[in-house]
């Protein structure tokens, strides 16, 4: 007798089959509909953002006509030529690589040494969190300004206080050398990034448990080992990020070199942001000046992998992971 075809099996599988074919569309869905919530930021993120940047790159390679505003011919790697070509442009690199890591750099020191008063209890600090967290809202020209008039040469601030207490014999005009004058921006700038990074280095020694000091201590741990074995290791992770993010910022610093200087004396403050500007909008010639921003750019991504790779490498000397 012939036995009878197991039903159960097929009807199983047909099951299946149906409930895959289910969950698929319903993924499809669930998908097309997040890719339609998100649809609004990816358009505005394009035009902000990708627009411009690859409308940049089309100026950098090609002839801009000024009379009729319109793209010209193509020219390839012409206008990076020119800019190469250019005696001062080297300097101007290296200029704006010295800016960013002095800024970068000594923002993080002033900042992480200003978190560590503010980390302990005395009579004020609240007070004095305020002051430290108040350049942050100042805005840029204004600083600018603010700094130019300590820093003028007959009626400044810095001149009056080094000539009373015997620093120097006569007043110098701290704005007309170019080596003087680069270091005058760089402390303007400091002083708007060390707010960002009190900020941060507070939260960051306020979420150490205060055990590991103890234990130190109970260890025969002196103040300076206990700095340097147990604090700086657990503020190295919170460090090297904040000094890229500055250094990011410093590279595309503008407003303060624009008030103080306009890139003189002899474009000894020009950075590679301002030269930007001095090309699109001194001489007109916007094929130079997108050349200038995609080196500028170039040269920020250099500096920030080699900083990546140091950060790397610091995690593995701390037996930690990427």
């Amino acid at each position: 007798m012939q036995a009878a075809p197991d039903l159960s099996a097929a009807h199983s599988g047909t099951a299946i089959a149906i409930g895959g074919r289910r969950a698929g569309y319903l993924r499809r869905r669930d998908m097309a509909f997040s890719l339609l919530l998100v649809a609004p930021a990816l358009v505005l993120v394009a035009g902000i953002f990708l627009y411009p940047a690859v409308f940049t790159l089309t100026l950098s390679v090609t002839e801009f006509d000024m009379v009729r505003l319109q793209i010209g011919e193509f020219v390839g790697l012409e206008n990076y030529a020119r800019l190469l070509a250019n005696p001062g442009f080297i300097d101007t690199i290296w200029r704006t690589i010295y800016f960013g890591l002095l800024i970068s750099v000594a923002a993080t020191v002033f900042g992480f040494l200003i978190a560590l008063l503010l980390d302990q209890k005395f009579a004020g600090r609240t007070v004095l969190r305020v002051v430290v967290v108040l350049p942050w809202a100042v805005p840029p020209v204004v600083a600018g300004v603010l700094w130019g008039q300590m820093f003028h040469a007959d009626v400044g601030f810095v001149n009056a206080l080094l000539y009373r207490v015997g620093l120097i014999d006569q007043y110098r005009i701290w704005l007309g050398d170019g080596w003087t004058a680069l270091h005058v921006i760089a402390i303007a700038e400091i002083w708007k990034a060390i707010p960002f990074m009190v900020l941060f280095f507070l939260a960051g020694l306020q979420s150490i448990p205060q055990q590991l000091f103890e234990a130190a201590a109970v260890d025969g741990a002196t103040v300076w080992q206990r700095f340097r074995y147990v604090l700086l290791p657990l503020m190295v992770p919170i460090a090297i990020p904040l000094i890229l993010i500055q250094f990011v910022w410093a590279m595309k610093a503008f407003d303060t070199i624009f008030v103080l200087t306009r890139g003189g004396p002899a474009g000894s403050t020009t950075t590679l942001n301002y030269l930007v500007y001095r090309e699109a909008f001194q001489s007109f010639d916007l094929g130079r000046a997108a050349a200038a921003a995609y080196v500028l750019l170039l040269v920020t991504l250099f500096v920030v992998l080699v900083m990546s790779v140091v950060r790397h490498y610091l995690t593995l000397r701390q037996g930690g992971t990427t």
